[in-house]
């Protein structure tokens, strides 16, 4: 449910939730969206007595988000539009051929299939490429930050990826870790970034005080390489 108050000069829109807490909640999306999530009993005056406290710093983020707009448009799989690998962009070009295959050749994507027209046959070869760089990239990644955490049975860590919506990674009490496919695009940094907060949860599957000291001590800039992440992947 969307609301608005009025700060100042300023006009500040944000979806409203309820749920089972005891604190009120705000954050800023890059998409500048405003998220307020309340506890049950909240009074929509106490809500908005919150938000105007905050208001100074809600007005910051936004503006802040906004110097990474526009965002990327949704991609249309054709020849001359941007794809990104790595942290880097590659422009996109699609070209007939009976052997189907991507390559990586002087700045392009170079797609080649029988269906040059086809956007879903484009996106397919292209999920597959990067599924198959994911695979190997993120593998080798595990293998180099394995014996800073030997202490949590390093050993018996099962890295699985998958395409997520709304998450970079997991890990669970059985030592299985979870990342992102699209992380691929992100930089080698954020990638490591990613997995070394999942492999702190081997040792704290929350975010406490421990688990952040730990995080600390293997990436002490862990907060700007998030800031990165997120916003270079909207």
């Amino acid at each position: 449910m969307k609301h608005t108050i009025q700060y100042g000069n300023s006009e500040i829109t944000f979806d409203l939730e309820y749920a089972d807490r005891k604190t009120l909640g705000i954050s800023v999306h890059p998409d500048n969206r405003v998220v307020v999530i309340a506890p049950l009993d909240s009074s929509q005056q106490k809500i908005n007595e919150k938000i105007k406290s905050k208001a100074s710093w809600i007005l910051r983020q936004k503006e802040f988000f906004l110097s990474f707009h526009p965002l990327t448009p949704p991609r249309k799989y054709i020849s001359g539009e941007t794809h990104l690998y790595l942290g880097k962009q590659y422009r996109l070009k699609v070209k007939k051929s009976q052997v189907e295959n991507v390559k990586l050749s002087k700045g392009y994507f170079l797609v080649s299939t029988a269906e040059p027209m086809n956007a879903l046959k484009v996106k397919s070869l292209l999920i597959a490429w990067y599924n198959e760089k994911a695979e190997v990239h993120f593998h080798e990644m595990l293998q180099n930050v394995k014996p800073i955490f030997k202490q949590f049975s390093t050993e018996k860590v099962e890295l699985k990826m998958k395409w997520m919506k709304k998450r970079w990674g997991s890990c669970n009490d059985k030592g299985q870790i979870t990342l992102n496919t699209e992380l691929i695009k992100a930089s080698k940094k954020c990638i490591e970034y990613v997995l070394i907060h999942e492999m702190c949860h081997l040792g704290y599957l929350n975010h406490s005080r421990s688990f952040y000291s730990l995080l600390e001590q293997h990436l002490p800039n862990w907060k700007k390489t998030k800031y990165e992440l997120e916003h270079f992947m909207v």
